[in-house]
């Protein structure tokens, strides 16, 4: 067997090829490198990719985050005809997510809306744990619990693969943890001394910040704003993140963090992806669709100015993470002006060149779309991750005792800080367009 790192080995665009020895193949995942102009497919030579269209047998699709299903489109343009396989809720949120992917780029974007829905057409679903064999490989599905619907991928042929993609090791709101998971299932025991597991490392060398103390965080922000009588905005990716916060945000109301009666609402992408949480909340730990309904109220284009124009202190949860959409922009330029209101992004990481990290480093004056934003608000960070640290990674690591490990989708520190505390799985610090045999 054959692995090929066709892209992923740091941040963005998520590609991994597996051949057996005939050369047939299967690809698991296609993502695009979202903050990176002159390399926004996996691989750049369109002779090389069309080969390997040409030996692909079956897509897996591990979740619908870009980095990871981005690049999907271009599979279809270069002639790949083969079905391409993911769990239930990651077909929708794949079809949104590219489509809005066309809508922010317009006349940028590499792929049509024609493109996008002949992708989800080729889309099937798999449940966790059922097996499919394609040619000499059988292939399943395992929570991630990383967003709703994302999957490991245990490949078996010659020898046993192991496909963590992202993960979340602890709990959080929305889903129980693979610490959880594992512990409860013996079917996880199949990952148990495979022959190569290719873990994540996105932090490979930082700890993430313990629930309670976001808590804290989340609750002291929004306190010092409804004082001032101003409003919190709150930007975030568009699938999970709007539901975690929405539900720590009515955590901190049920334990009298913050004033029970403040409204809380969500727009943008994050709503329209806030009802895929409820129709497939079996796929979390929430399974009470009024749990999830009741936290926030939808906002769409018509009533936008009616919010902002109201003198009530209020929450607005906004997709645009790094004020890359349309919503989150909108909501900004009307937000940051005032010293009575917040801007909060919820993340660990942004990335440098976005109009987010400019805002963040202090800057008081926001040049977009020609125009300036003059920033007076209060601007910090939620340290919200849904990876897990290497606490998680380590103690996965130790459960599975793979044979050997390759650690890709992390930067170059943090794959050789946590490569240190695994030296008993022989590991391999991955680097682009690496090929490894088995």
């Amino acid at each position: 067997m054959r692995i090929s790192v066709l892209g992923g080995s740091e941040a963005g665009g998520t590609s991994i090829l597996v051949e057996d020895s005939r050369g047939r193949a299967i690809l698991v995942d296609f993502g695009l490198k979202v903050f990176e102009d002159d390399e926004v497919v996996p691989m750049k030579s369109p002779v090389e990719l069309k080969n390997i269209v040409d030996r692909i047998e079956a897509v897996f699709i591990t979740h619908a985050h870009l980095d990871h299903v981005g690049a999907l489109p271009y599979l279809l343009k270069w002639g790949y005809s083969g079905p391409i396989y993911s769990t239930e809720p990651t077909r929708p949120l794949v079809k949104r997510v590219l489509l809005n992917s066309v809508k922010v780029l317009g006349e940028n974007s590499a792929y049509s809306v024609k493109d996008v829905l002949e992708t989800r057409k080729r889309m099937k679903a798999l449940k966790f744990f059922e097996e499919i064999n394609v040619g000499d490989f059988t292939v399943s599905f395992y929570s991630s619990e990383h967003i709703i619907g994302s999957a490991m991928v245990l490949i078996r042929g010659e020898k046993t693969i192991l496909i963590t993609s992202d993960f979340k090791w602890e709990k959080s709101m929305l889903h129980y943890g693979v610490q959880s998971k594992i512990a409860g299932s013996l079917l996880y025991e199949e990952f148990e001394k495979c022959d190569l597991m290719i873990m994540e490392s996105s932090y490979g060398n930082r700890e993430v910040v313990n629930f309670k103390d976001l808590l804290k965080i989340l609750s002291d922000k929004i306190n010092k704003t409804v004082k001032r009588k101003g409003k919190v905005l709150i930007v975030t990716g568009a699938i999970n993140k709007p539901g975690e916060i929405a539900l720590m945000i009515d955590k901190c109301k049920k334990e009298g963090l913050i004033p029970w009666d403040l409204e809380v609402y969500v727009d943008g992408l994050a709503a329209k992806l806030y009802d895929t949480l409820i129709t497939f909340r079996k796929f979390t730990r929430v399974k009470n669709a009024r749990v999830l309904s009741k936290a926030v109220k939808k906002v769409d284009s018509i009533t936008r100015e009616k919010l902002i124009e109201e003198n009530e202190p209020c929450v607005i949860i906004s997709s645009g993470e790094y004020l890359s959409g349309i919503t989150s922009l909108f909501y900004f330029k009307k937000i940051a002006p005032s010293e009575k209101n917040a801007v909060i992004f919820a993340t660990t990481n942004i990335p440098e060149g976005t109009p987010a990290y400019n805002v963040v480093r202090g800057g008081r004056l926001l040049e977009i779309g020609g125009s300036k934003v003059e920033v007076k608000a209060e601007v910090s960070i939620l340290p919200l991750s849904l990876h897990s640290d290497k606490r998680g990674l380590f103690q996965f690591a130790r459960l599975v005792k793979p044979k050997r490990i390759l650690l890709i989708h992390g930067s170059r520190e943090s794959k050789e800080a946590l490569a240190k505390h695994l030296h008993a799985y022989n590991p391999i610090i991955s680097s682009e367009n690496m090929r490894l045999e088995l």
